[in-house]
């Protein structure tokens, strides 16, 4: 699959003391014109939608016409990232515009005192907010003891504590217990005379057979959790909130969907729909729910003034044997990546290249596509500057206004030049150049699926390392998006400066 033509411009050693900083747009160019009316702000974030996962980007086996509607109504970016091939620190990167590297994680939660986040920002300056769908960033239970968890009482910390208004959602992925819906800081439909209780996860059982998983009791709250149909509830409630705004007071809607992430909990409606097997269906579904939050927009009366952007949390992933004896989506003809090399958990690309694309009708230009890097951190400075809204000076240190690209997306220079990627492993991104201090995949499947996924890879033998393989990995995107080739022994001059700029960023983590 290869949509787009990447850019000839590229990041030379001539040019490194110039591109260290990243390019600044002029202030006047983040900001509407004075008396243009605040957008709404609509973020959906799909959870491990990999960069071939909707037929918008290439795919043949399922069909996405919500996405791709969304798709021709707006842009699509190409060269969008996540800050993370794994989830929890892309959540945090989008609600603080810092990277996960910088992070400082208390016990409890992924947030620290006074930390400068993107709902409370909004909500500060007038915005109503509100979050639906998967949570996994921490909370803190005020009745938990030591080893013993109390599920029943007041979950603090959360999405309310960080300026959401309204959460409604569950507090881990749905491969998590407990396997019930929170509102705001309580267990939806939570009866005190039916307490909820944990239970050991029976080994791995519990990612593909559901009852109430690893929770029992709270009969009423477990019914009420479908685990079947989790982000059509979700589409539900949200539309449901639309319904309570005014056209007077803008609001941001946080999206975060559960779908396509294992368990594949599928609606029966959708079961077999698709010719990529569960994931596929799964697929589908999402795309649905998509669509009736699109429609809700519409019907609300808020679609004109509402900037949306749908994006994914990380790469793709492939399960090797998936449930119920089906064969997989890869065995089907459909791969979650796209060409990219990499899954989910891995700093190659698919791991953290993602699905973008924007809307805002009248603003964004319909049916537009830009091959620009741009990161999910950017979505803080972005909404703000959208919003109209001066960030403090010590907000989003990571986070780059992308709303003059979004508005005009073949303006050919670049507002973000670099970036790092930190989940399990970690990479520079400069440019059209891309280094790994480390040899592999760093994380967890890509290496194991090396010859099954039918790669060529410089540094491998099927799935084993050769043991000539270099110290590090360099690849230009440009000239191999697929990262076949490690360059590290034939441009060490690159190679010497990108392992500079690595260990230069690393040690700025604490400077801002």
């Amino acid at each position: 699959m290869t949509l787009f033509k990447k850019s000839k411009q590229t990041f030379g050693l001539a040019a490194a003391a110039t591109a260290f900083a990243l390019t600044t747009p002029d202030a006047d160019a983040q900001r509407n014109r004075p008396g243009t009316p605040r957008p709404n702000i609509v973020l959906m974030l799909a959870d491990d939608q990999g960069y071939g996962d909707a037929s918008f980007m290439g795919a043949t086996k399922l069909q996405t016409p919500r996405m791709d509607q969304l798709a021709r109504e707006g842009v699509i970016f190409s060269d969008a990232h996540s800050g993370s091939a794994v989830c929890q620190p892309t959540r945090y990167g989008i609600l603080t515009g810092r990277g996960y590297w910088r992070a400082e994680r208390p016990q409890g939660t992924y947030f620290i005192e006074n930390e400068i986040m993107l709902p409370q920002v909004l909500k500060d300056n007038g915005y109503n907010t509100a979050m639906f769908g998967k949570w996994h960033l921490g909370f803190v239970r005020e009745h938990d003891v030591e080893g013993e968890h109390d599920w029943n009482g007041r979950w603090a910390k959360g999405p309310n504590w960080i300026g959401f208004d309204y959460f409604f959602g569950m507090a881990n992925s749905h491969a998590q217990p407990p396997f019930v819906f929170l509102e705001n800081e309580h267990i939806y439909q939570h009866d005190p005379a039916d307490p909820i209780i944990p239970l050991e996860n029976r080994e791995q059982e519990w990612l593909y057979t559901w009852d109430s998983g690893g929770s029992t009791g709270a009969a009423a709250a477990h019914e009420a959790c479908d685990m079947d149909r989790l982000d059509l509830i979700l589409a539900e409630r949200a539309d449901q909130w639309m319904g309570e705004q005014t056209q007077d007071t803008p609001f941001f809607l946080f999206m975060s969907f559960f779908a396509p992430h294992v368990p594949f909990t599928i609606a029966e409606e959708f079961r077999g729909t698709s010719e990529a097997g569960e994931l596929g269906d799964y697929m589908h579904q999402l795309d649905y729910a998509t669509g009736m939050v699109l429609d809700a927009l519409e019907k609300h009366g808020f679609a004109d003034n509402t900037l949306v952007i749908y994006t994914s949390d990380n790469g793709g992933v492939y399960i090797l044997g998936e449930p119920h004896g089906e064969m997989g989506s890869l065995e089907l003809g459909h791969r979650s990546m796209g060409e990219l090399l990499g899954l989910k958990t891995d700093t190659w690309e698919g791991g953290h290249r993602v699905p973008f694309i924007a809307r805002w009708p009248g603003k964004i230009p319909a049916d537009t596509q830009s091959d620009q890097l741009l990161a999910l951190e950017d979505l803080f400075a972005t909404f703000a500057a959208a919003a109209n809204i001066t960030l403090p000076r010590n907000a989003a240190p990571d986070s780059y206004n992308q709303l003059p690209l979004l508005l005009n997306p073949e303006v050919p220079i670049p507002i973000r030049t670099e970036m790092i990627y930190a989940g399990r492993g970690r990479a520079l991104r400069h440019g059209d150049w891309v280094y790994l201090p480390d040899r592999g995949s760093g994380g967890l499947f890509g290496t194991f699926y090396l010859e099954r996924f039918g790669y060529e890879h410089s540094d491998f033998d099927g799935n084993v390392m050769r043991e000539d393989a270099p110290p590090a990995q360099l690849y230009n995107l440009r000239d191999d998006i697929a990262q076949s080739r490690n360059l590290y022994y034939e441009e060490p001059e690159m190679a010497a400066f990108m392992a500079a700029r690595f260990e230069e960023v690393m040690r700025q983590r604490k400077s801002r």
